[in-house]
């Protein structure tokens, strides 16, 4: 359930053509459309608070109440908190948004000890990286150490980066390409350092590479047959993937704590008290938490769970930020450079299919903003105006 962010683009571009009134690139149309998106997301919880105090009609299709819960249904999710220092941290990333990124490492040939070694990451901005959980794989192998990310650029740090280590061959330097090594002699690879998952092809006779550590020192050790050889002057060509993946954090509101301490004893829910609560209650041992009857504080995005004997078990649920939208493109000579759509890395508007209209209206507000026309800023001021009365009355 979900609004194409290419229908609304292009919605908005016909309304904004219709009278040569300008143009919005991709670019501004994305920055202008989360904006949009989170401006009718957080008027979800205020539209729900004046429909809890108003009457409400019950009937299928027309209770508001029972329609505003649909919509923010979708960002509804649930996760473990974890136990630090007598404190449990919330869960911040849902998994909802995860952006993937994948480099081909080009390699050089060098008998001194690999330095540090920068990469661009493409696909994802040094802003997603910042406020999201970055994760770092080569050759499918998760990397837990030995590496910085600075902006979007991914630092492997000495002796970690995926770089080939030959000790029984003589290589050539002058390669035919960015990943083809030149073997100088004619003997076997026996005992080469390779990172594990490297792809090795080339004027191989027999044997294929075989995994010796999957532990240890990086860059990790793979073993290349003995019995494999290559003529002299023959052409090796070693490759390795890097995937960096980021999921955003995405922990909005909380919502109910809940405990349970595994097996078939009951899960029991937390209830939350303020700080001026919690001294009193502790202070009685008629009222004083117990692990039946939990309570909890909540302050910085950590519970403070009481009995403190309590120190895991613990799983709240929560509301998401929705997922920034995002209409991406591709661009060639064949298209003579035009935008066109690209479906598979777009992200679409996670809101409720319902709140289309609005999203368009909005989105075209701010473009009068961007292309300085004060009369589509009017018209679409107006609109959103109207069908914020219509919603509420």
């Amino acid at each position: 359930m979900a609004i194409n962010v290419n229908t609304v683009y292009q919605t908005v571009l016909l309304i904004l053509n219709k009278e040569q009134r300008g143009y919005m690139t991709p670019v501004e149309f994305n920055k202008i459309g989360n904006q949009a998106q989170l401006e009718i997301f957080e008027n979800y919880f205020d539209s729900l608070n004046q429909q809890i105090r108003r009457p409400q009609v019950n009937t299928d299709y027309a209770d508001r109440i029972v329609n505003l819960d649909e919509k923010i249904s979708i960002f509804k999710t649930s996760g473990p908190a974890q136990y630090i220092n007598g404190l449990f941290n919330l869960p911040t990333v849902s998994g909802a948004t995860t952006l993937t990124s994948n480099i081909t490492v080009p390699f050089f040939v060098s008998a001194v000890s690999p330095s540090p070694v920068s990469y661009t990451i493409p696909n994802i901005t040094a802003g997603q990286l910042a406020q999201g959980t970055p994760t770092v794989a080569v050759n499918n192998f998760l990397r837990s150490s030995n590496f910085t990310i600075t902006g979007n650029t991914l630092t492997f740090l000495n002796n970690s980066q995926p770089l080939p280590s030959f000790n029984n061959v003589e290589v050539n330097a002058q390669t035919t390409g960015s990943n083809t090594f030149v073997i100088a002699n004619a003997s076997g690879l026996a005992g080469s350092s390779l990172e594990v998952g490297a792809k090795v092809t080339g004027a191989t006779t027999t044997g294929t590479p075989s995994i010796l550590s999957t532990t240890g020192t990086i860059p990790y050790t793979v073993v290349l047959d003995s019995v494999q050889s290559y003529a002299a002057g023959a052409l090796l060509n070693i490759t390795n993937n890097i995937t960096v993946q980021v999921t955003a954090q995405d922990f909005y509101r909380l919502g109910s704590v809940r405990y349970s301490a595994g097996g078939t004893v009951p899960t029991h829910e937390l209830q939350r008290v303020d700080k001026s609560e919690l001294y009193h209650l502790l202070s009685s041992n008629l009222t004083k938490p117990t692990s039946k009857y939990p309570i909890y504080t909540y302050e910085n995005n950590q519970l403070g769970v009481y009995p403190t004997t309590i120190q895991s078990g613990i799983d709240v649920d929560y509301i998401r930020k929705p997922s920034e939208p995002k209409w991406n493109f591709t661009s060639s000579a064949a298209t003579n450079y035009t935008y066109v759509y690209d479906a598979n890395t777009s992200v679409n508007f996670e809101l409720h299919p319902a709140d289309q209209t609005e999203l368009i209206l909005k989105t075209l507000l701010y473009a009068g903003v961007v292309i300085e026309d004060p009369q589509v800023v009017q018209v679409a001021a107006a609109q959103v105006q109207q069908e914020n009365i219509n919603q509420q009355r």
